[in-house]
């Protein structure tokens, strides 16, 4: 990728990022400050049930869909579109109700409030933002996938601030999200044609062949990611609203470096050896300056981010934000690691073992440890899993980068 080409949509994603990012940012304290910190617990949990869900309704094409894209002609691509649109709703249609069910029984109230918010999360895969990343459009990324997403949501925290109703918020954030999926599939079938209308089951069916390793992948990463604060409501339910925040605000933390990892998997490939073993070592080295700050920052700087987030209604203890510090260097590391320089030498099967490594740790340790240490212990569980997961990421990576090679252009 040339430089010139890298900037351009780094900036254009970049801006979907920041707007994104900054809108995020500014709902948390709106809707602890204005609907109260149970109604934040309930919106978390259900997120996270939804994005456990979501796995399922987009099934792979989030993955493979960019790429796919990518090599495909121009001619090809409304189809594939189609297919995938296709398979998506069928999904959705089955995905939603299961996971709105799942969301109520284990939260047990505000069973509508929980409904919507699992709806728009999950609705979120009928999207077309991996369709733009594979023909390289920002500009349609930013127009017609994170302006009316994100206008939904600036919306509905305005009309949560006027009426308290955390209901209206999940409503009209549901409604940016069909918004965003209709103007998004519409600008891209109607660019592409060779397409042909159906509703057929039995062909979204088989539409999903092949596609069974990176469900799976993801399937077992968002297990281990979203578990944690579902185990916290279930056993610590007076802990959720606190941890709910000290999450949240590393999710956000990553979702600002996205720009960066997808500079990096178009600059590591190159065809010279050499090359791609010094651009590895050299973003291998960024991820690990990025962890150490990422890590530092949030462990001094989470507690007094935190009670500016919720307006003073809550409070993330030192004993909470260390693992969630490690948990955050950790990961700032291995999306550079993995998705950048393990996928350039196609290590996806180590890729996969490293997140099903990290599964395997993280669901043996967070019961035990929120037994032993409160909520702190369950964190403290998925930073020992993602630690885990970069360790093995390393060690397949580390004879492939070891020689000096002077980088190239």
């Amino acid at each position: 990728m040339k430089t010139k080409t890298a900037l351009r949509f780094a900036g254009g994603y970049g801006l979907s990022v920041a707007i994104s990012g900054v809108v995020s940012l500014a709902v948390i304290p709106a809707i602890i400050v204005a609907a109260g910190a149970d109604a934040w617990a309930t919106i978390a949990v259900a997120q996270a049930v939804a994005g456990f869900g979501i796995v399922f309704a987009v099934f792979g094409w989030g993955v493979i869909g960019p790429t796919e894209i990518a090599a495909r002609a121009p001619g090809e691509r409304g189809e594939y579109f189609f297919d995938s649109l296709l398979s998506r709703t069928w999904l959705c249609i089955f995905v939603v109700p299961i996971a709105i069910v799942i969301a109520v029984v284990i939260i047990g109230h505000d069973a509508l409030l929980a409904a919507l918010t699992v709806a728009s999360g999950v609705l979120v895969a009928l999207g077309a933002g991996w369709f733009y990343v594979g023909e390289a459009s920002p500009i349609r990324f930013l127009l017609l996938d994170t302006l009316p997403r994100t206008a939904g949501t600036v919306l509905g925290a305005g009309a949560l601030i006027v009426t308290g109703d955390a209901v209206a918020f999940a409503g009209l954030q549901l409604a940016g999200v069909v918004i965003a999926a209709v103007l998004s599939s519409w600008d891209i079938l109607a660019r592409y044609r060779g397409w042909r209308f159906t509703l057929s089951p039995v062909k979204a069916v088989r539409n999903l062949a092949g596609q069974a390793s990176p469900v799976a992948m993801s399937a077992t990463s968002s297990l281990y990611v979203n578990v944690p604060i579902v185990l916290i409501d279930l056993f610590l339910p007076q802990a959720t609203a606190v941890y709910a925040l000290a999450e949240r605000i590393v999710r956000l933390a990553l979702y600002s470096t996205r720009p960066v990892v997808q500079v990096a998997q178009g600059w590591v490939p190159n065809p010279d050896p050499r090359t791609q073993a010094a651009r590895a070592r050299r973003v291998t080295l960024i991820g690990i300056g990025l962890g150490v700050l990422g890590g530092l920052a949030y462990g001094i700087a989470g507690p007094w981010i935190g009670e500016v987030l919720s307006g003073g209604a809550l409070s993330i203890p030192t004993a909470l934000a260390v693992p969630m510090a490690v948990n955050l260097a950790a990961i700032l590391v291995s999306q550079l690691t993995g998705f950048a320089c393990l996928t350039a030498y196609g290590l996806t099967r180590v890729l996969a073992t490293s997140t099903i490594v990290g599964a395997v740790v993280g669901t043996a340790l967070m019961y035990p440890l929120m037994i032993w240490l409160g909520a702190p212990g369950v964190a403290w569980g998925l930073a020992i899993a993602e630690s885990c997961v970069l360790a093995v990421q390393l060690v397949s990576l580390a004879p492939r980068i070891r020689r000096a090679e002077p980088v190239g252009s």
